[in-house]
């Protein structure tokens, strides 16, 4: 997108919008798809119980469960959270029977994509959120260098997830 990268003088461009404009289009990404992915397993709870209200009520039960493994991930449990990377969730995929599974793995990896979007790590939209949130707080810009700089960060800590979770695919696998 114009601007969003670097600075640019287009009146039109990402960086010349209101902090407040920012925010929206930033949110708007991670925001369709959880509503995509949450709307896709209603109509799958739909037609497997055969019942729209069921449906809704088996996709509000989905919805409470994602918070609660959310939440696991700050608590020291002894409960095990599966977090899986590219690698996990293509043996997944291979494992699906039929074109249910498969859309349901589709769903599910829809939101979960979402959310993880808006976790609030600077290489992310959630970072952006926090940085433009800054901005509007502060009433100024962060400097271009530093943004840069903490960005770089959230990078390298996005990448060494990466490799941890696909060492740890591959080890699960063999």
């Amino acid at each position: 997108m114009l601007g969003e990268q670097e600075a640019v003088e287009d009146d039109r461009a990402f960086n010349k919008a209101p902090v407040w404009k920012r925010l929206l289009i930033v949110l708007a990404g991670a925001v369709v798809n959880i509503v995509f992915g949450l709307i896709v397993f209603w109509i799958l709870a739909s037609i497997y119980n055969k019942n729209l209200h069921d449906g809704l009520v088996v996709t509000k039960r989905y919805i409470m469960s994602i918070f609660e493994s959310f939440s696991m991930l700050f608590k020291s449990s002894q409960d095990k959270i599966a977090v899986m990377g590219p690698v996990g969730i293509s043996e997944m995929i291979v494992k699906t029977n039929g074109l249910f599974d498969f859309v349901y793995l589709l769903s599910v990896i829809s939101v979960s994509l979402g959310i993880t979007n808006l976790l609030p790590i600077p290489a992310l939209d959630g970072g952006k959120i926090l940085i433009l949130l800054i901005e509007l707080i502060r009433r100024k810009p962060i400097k271009q260098n530093t943004e840069l700089t903490i960005t770089a960060i959230g990078l390298f800590t996005l990448l060494t997830i990466a490799v941890m979770t696909t060492v740890n695919d591959v080890g699960r696998i063999f």
